[in-house]
C-alpha cells in the first residue's frame, strides 16, 4: 500500500481472499479426518484438536474481515467515512430548516427527513447515493465467497474418498460445473472490483433541503477514483413514474420530463488523494412540480452525474432530492 494505492488495494483484497480459502480448506480436512477416517484419528478431541481447529478458523474470520474491509473502503471515499463517524458522534437528528418548517407538507410528498440525516464535510447535507453497481459488487462478492467455500468442502470430502480407494463419481459430476461457477463468480467479482477501484466513488453535497421552485442553491459534486476523465455532466432532472396492471401482470412506467445541465467539466486526470471538485449553483424552476408519491403514480427529483473516461466504461450516477411546492405567501405571513 506504500506504493501504488490501485495494485495495493488488488493485491490486498487476493491476499486475504486466499486466506479465507485457505481456513476453509483446513477447517474441513480437520472435521473430514475426524468424522470420515476410519483407522486412526490424526488429533484426538481435545486440547490439540481445539487448538488447530481455532488457527483454522481465525484464518477464515481474519480473511472475511480483511477482505470486506478492503472492499467497502474501496466504495465509501475517505470523506464519506469522516461524515459517517461525524454522524456516530451527534446522535442528534440535524435541525430542520426554517423553510421546512413553514412549508405544509401533504402525506403524498415524500419525507425530507431521509435526505437530511447526513451532513456534509462542506455543505450542509451529503446526498445518498444510488449507485446499483456498488449494490452488485457486494452481492457479487458475498455469492463468490459462500460459493468458493462450499466448492473447497467439496473438494475435501472427494479427495478424501479418494485415498480412501473410493470414486465418489456423482460429487464428482457436481464438482466440475461446480467449479466452473466458483472461477467465473471470482473472476468477474474482481473485474467488477477493478472497475470500482479506477473509476472510483462520487458524492454530491448540496446547500439546502427541501427545495423550493424559483430558489438558487449551491452544489458540491467530488469525483474521486484514479481516470482521465473526458468529460463529466452534472444534470438536474425529474422523472414521472406510473405504475398500473396490465392483465396480471403490474407494470411501472418512468419518463423524463425535465432536464436541465447544472455544470459540465472537460478533459482533466484524477488521481487518488486529488479528487475533482466541482463547485456549482442552480435553480429549481418557477413553475416546477414538486415531488410527488401515492399508489400508482410519482414524481421524483434527482441530481444525474454522467462521466466518460479513458479505458473504464461511461457512469451515471443519480442522487435523490425533494423539491416542495411553493409556500403559500398568506400563511407564510399568517405563521411568522
Amino acid at each position: 500500500m506504500t506504493g501504488w494505492w490501485f495494485i495495493g488495494s488488488l493485491g490486498e483484497a487476493l491476499f486475504f481472499a486466499a486466506v479465507f480459502l485457505i481456513g476453509v480448506f483446513l477447517s474441513a480436512i480437520l472435521v473430514s479426518w475426524q468424522l470420515m477416517s476410519q483407522s486412526t484419528q490424526p488429533l484426538k478431541i481435545g486440547y490439540g484438536f481445539w487448538l488447530f481447529l481455532g488457527v483454522c478458523l481465525s484464518f477464515v474470520v481474519m480473511g472475511i474481515v480483511g477482505f470486506w474491509y478492503r472492499v467497502l473502503k474501496v466504495v465509501t471515499s475517505d470523506e464519506h467515512r469522516e461524515v459517517l463517524d461525524l454522524k456516530s458522534i451527534l446522535p442528534q437528528p440535524l435541525k430542520e430548516t426554517q423553510q421546512t418548517k413553514r412549508v405544509l407538507t401533504p402525506p403524498t410528498i415524500p419525507d425530507v427527513k431521509r435526505l437530511t440525516d447526513s451532513p456534509g464535510a462542506r455543505l450542509a447535507y451529503r446526498l445518498p447515493s444510488q449507485i446499483p453497481e456498488n449494490g452488485a459488487l457486494v452481492a457479487l462478492g458475498v455469492f463468490a465467497m459462500a460459493w468458493n467455500a462450499m466448492i473447497a468442502v467439496f473438494l475435501v470430502i472427494a479427495a478424501e474418498n479418494f485415498l480412501r480407494s473410493q470414486v465418489p463419481w456423482q460429487l464428482i459430476l457436481l464438482l466440475v460445473p461446480g467449479i466452473y461457477v466458483a472461477i467465473r463468480s471470482a473472476r468477474l467479482f474482481f473485474r467488477s472490483f477493478i472497475r470500482t477501484l479506477g473509476i472510483g466513488s462520487t458524492t454530491v453535497e448540496i446547500q439546502d433541503l427541501p427545495l423550493l421552485p424559483g430558489r438558487e442553491y449551491g452544489l458540491e459534486v467530488v469525483q474521486y477514483g484514479r481516470l482521465v476523465i473526458k468529460k463529466i455532466t452534472v444534470r438536474l432532472e425529474c422523472q414521472e413514474e406510473s405504475t398500473y396492471h396490465f392483465g396480471t401482470d403490474l407494470r411501472t412506467e418512468r419518463q423524463t420530463v425535465f432536464s436541465q445541465e447544472i455544470a459540465s467539466h472537460g478533459r482533466d486526470r484524477i488521481d487518488w488523494g486529488y479528487p475533482l471538485r466541482m463547485e456549482c449553483r442552480f435553480a429549481v424552476p418557477q413553475d416546477a412540480m414538486h415531488s410527488f408519491q401515492s399508489k400508482h403514480n410519482a414524481v421524483h427529483w434527482k441530481i444525474v452525474v454522467s462521466g466518460e473516461a479513458n479505458r473504464w466504461p461511461s457512469y451515471s450516477r443519480s442522487f435523490p432530492v425533494v423539491v416542495y411546492p411553493q409556500p403559500n405567501p398568506s400563511r407564510a405571513i399568517a405563521s411568522s
